[in-house]
């Protein structure tokens, strides 16, 4: 028998009842002191849930719990099944499916779900800025774009495949109405209509072979956000995402159905990457001192021998620029200053350099390096 102190049983009546509306059932007053809900149809008895208005923390919780077992019992559904559902009616989702031939007995590696995780939270927080801002290029993610997308809560889905599911909050539409669509929606659902336009756009392009479809769709993806999506598939290391929209029936929408399936393909994101290169305004030139440490050392000679090697040598440094965005640069160096720097690499110490920064596609190089050296405080 089910517990009544559950935590599936936290749910507010007011969101049952509204569930239960947006299924076909009707809602009243009964007397002064309850609220009614019901179900009426050619069966001789009508099914009735009531609410008392004034109820008491414990009275309020016994109603849910026998609201939610007449539900149950009423649709044949089981009790948590029924109690995710109304749950979600704050929230729009974002489900994600990868191919079944990346699961085995229900899991997927950890590398593929953390990657998965980490690339999803940056390619909402870039949908958050790209719709607060309105601009098709940012140079930084905003900060409450990055709350936004720590908010949404992260779940596993799809029993016998292996998917995500995201849920977006919108809350409750206070004023629902049935013939006027809100022009104030809530940030949450103009984020997840924006996501939604830009897939649209994606598979129209796919289909064209025309990346310039992607760009011309202005409340769809922004550079941001393409780059965002090609990295989450090329990072996952998958062949091919399913992600579905499913929008909370609290708040309609002007542009687009209450559901949408999208195939995200990697064979076809260059796409993306095409789109997002023609939304990227070219940025100049500027000069910098980067501070941070060794991500990466290269040399196309022999690193134990410097002493004759006149081969290229790069090295790429972690650094947060000033409006705190990480950049990776590469700095090609002289033998002495690379020999400090595998050092550096090797000891985990900063470096700092000074130069031209250069953007070079989605890369950053320093220019007229000057005044390398090893951070030792």
């Amino acid at each position: 028998m089910t517990d009544i102190d559950d935590p599936q049983f936290d749910i507010e009546p007011r969101l049952i009842m509204r569930y239960l509306q947006h299924v076909g059932w009707s809602a009243g007053d009964f007397g002064h002191k309850f609220n009614r809900v019901f179900f009426k149809d050619d069966a001789p008895d009508t099914v009735e849930i009531f609410f008392e208005k004034l109820a008491s923390k414990e009275i309020k919780r016994k109603e849910v719990f026998f609201a939610l077992k007449t539900i149950s019992e009423f649709y044949d559904r089981e009790i948590s099944d029924v109690s995710n559902d109304i749950k979600s009616l704050s929230y729009d989702q974002i489900t994600s499916k990868i191919p079944n031939e990346y699961v085995l007995n229900d899991t997927i590696q950890l590398r593929t779900a953390s990657q998965y995780i980490n690339q999803m939270r940056g390619f909402l927080a870039s949908s958050a800025t790209t719709e607060l801002t309105g601009e098709r290029h940012s140079k930084r993610t905003r900060k409450e774009a990055m709350e936004y997308a720590e908010q949404c809560r992260f779940g596993h889905t799809f029993r016998g495949s292996f998917g995500f599911l995201i849920e977006s909050f919108v809350g409750l539409n206070e004023m629902p109405t049935l013939d006027i669509i809100s022009d104030n929606l809530p940030l949450g659902r103009r984020i997840v209509e924006r996501i939604t336009l830009g897939l649209a756009a994606y598979e129209e392009a796919v289909e064209t072979q025309n990346p310039s479809v992607i760009a011309e769709c202005q409340d769809g993806f922004s550079a941001n956000m393409c780059d965002a999506m090609a990295d989450m598939i090329e990072e996952t290391d998958v062949s091919k995402m399913v992600i579905g929209i499913n929008l909370s029936p609290e708040w309609r929408s002007k542009r687009i159905t209450s559901k949408s399936i999208f195939f995200i393909e990697y064979k076809n994101i260059e796409l993306l990457r095409v789109a997002a290169k023609s939304m990227r305004v070219d940025e100049k030139p500027r000069p910098v001192q980067v501070f941070g440490r060794v991500r990466r050392v290269e040399t196309d000679g022999n690193p134990a021998d410097l002493s004759e090697d006149t081969a290229p040598k790069e090295i790429e440094i972690n650094w947060a620029s000033d409006d705190n965005t990480l950049l990776h640069v590469k700095v090609m160096l002289p033998n002495a200053d690379y020999a400090e720097a595998v050092e550096a690499h090797r000891s985990g110490k900063p470096v700092s350099a000074s130069g031209m920064l250069v953007r070079v596609g989605r890369s950053w190089r320093l220019d007229q390096v000057e005044n390398f050296k090893v951070m030792t405080f």
